[in-house]
């Protein structure tokens, strides 16, 4: 790992475990064992620093969509959506990934890096409505604009509590109910 990709892990540390609002540069570059001019010449100021952060989380994301995108050749509706779902709840279940979790819920609870990544907010919503409208425009019972808008909005209350239950969360039993849930709902 590089000192900009350490700077950036620590970031997304701090970030997630103390809040932006919390964390100052000088951290950061403790955590990192790096210098505050390294950082500062990969990152204009801590927005900057938070918006690359933010980036990185987000193609993390993406990959696992594109993991998706490639496993359902072939696949009939109903097994693409299972499948989609079973890869959401596999990033969710990812130990590795209960940071990015940590993060993306400081940032829909702080105002301030709300505005500051406004734009790729947006910009991530879509990618997520499209991932799902691609399957729920298919499914003759969907109604694929609200269907889209109730499984993120699911999704996100499972991964929140999720992030703060303890050890017994039933994580497992959840994503098949909700499966089960959702292919009823659709008809599948």
């Amino acid at each position: 790992m590089d000192k900009k990709q350490q700077a950036m892990q620590a970031a997304i540390e701090l970030f997630a475990t103390q809040g932006y609002e919390k964390t100052s540069i000088a951290q950061v570059c403790e955590a990192a064992k790096v210098s505050k001019g390294l950082v500062f010449h990969h990152f204009k100021n801590k927005d900057d620093l938070l918006r690359q952060v933010f980036v990185r989380m987000a193609e993390i994301i993406s990959e696992v969509g594109s993991n998706v995108d490639a496993s359902n050749q072939g696949l009939s509706l109903k097994d693409r959506l299972i499948n989609l779902f079973e890869h959401i709840f596999a990033s969710m279940a990812d130990p590795k990934q209960k940071l990015f979790y940590q993060f993306d819920y400081q940032v829909k609870c702080q105002p301030s890096m709300r505005l500051i990544l406004q734009d790729l907010l947006d910009e991530r919503y879509g990618l997520m409505m499209a991932s799902f409208e691609a399957i729920l425009t298919e499914i003759p019972t969907a109604n694929y604009p609200v269907d889209s808008h109730m499984l993120i909005a699911e999704i996100d209350g499972i991964a929140l509590n999720y992030l703060f239950a303890d050890d017994d969360y039933p994580l497992q039993q959840i994503k098949q109910r909700f499966i089960n849930k959702y292919l009823l709902l659709l008809g599948l």
